[in-house]
């Protein structure tokens, strides 16, 4: 695995928060704030990777301390719905389920149609089945067997 030096990746952040900050209401704040969502978005996914790393060698404080960090700083990205569902599953696990809990209320919440929001219903009630959309073959054979009737 190669190490990625994120000193470049900060600085630009800084670079462009400044950039926003001495001119707020020109085009070059916009590409900006532009360019800062991109910039979050690699930093939040490094974080994301740490912490899926962590899960699987069952570090589970390490992972938590990672998805808080995403939770904390990253809420804008698109990783902040798969770090509430992980920390849901690792509090549950751990055993602390009314932390569990609040991460699931907040999941359910802010993403309620979201699939990590299902996932980690799921967490909670083993028997919940996520239903699946009908496919055109499934579609097809309902389709088959009414006509089978006439």
């Amino acid at each position: 695995m190669k190490k990625k030096d994120l000193k470049p990746l900060l600085y630009a952040k800084d670079s462009f928060n400044l950039v926003i900050e001495k001119f707020p209401l020109t085009d070059y704040a916009i590409d900006a704030k532009y360019k800062l969502g991109l910039i979050n978005d690699l930093l939040a996914a490094k974080e994301m990777y740490i912490a899926r790393h962590y899960i699987k060698k069952e570090k589970w404080i390490a992972a938590i301390n990672r998805l808080k960090v995403i939770v904390d700083q990253y809420d804008t990205t698109i990783y902040i719905e798969e770090a509430l569902h992980r920390l849901v599953e690792i509090h549950y696990k751990l055993g602390l389920v009314s932390e569990a809990k609040k991460y699931a209320n907040t999941l359910g919440y802010n993403y309620l149609s979201s699939q990590w929001y299902k996932e980690s219903y799921r967490v909670f009630n083993k028997d919940y089945k996520i239903q699946r959309k009908t496919s055109k073959k499934d579609k097809k054979r309902l389709r088959d067997r009414i006509k089978s009737f006439f």
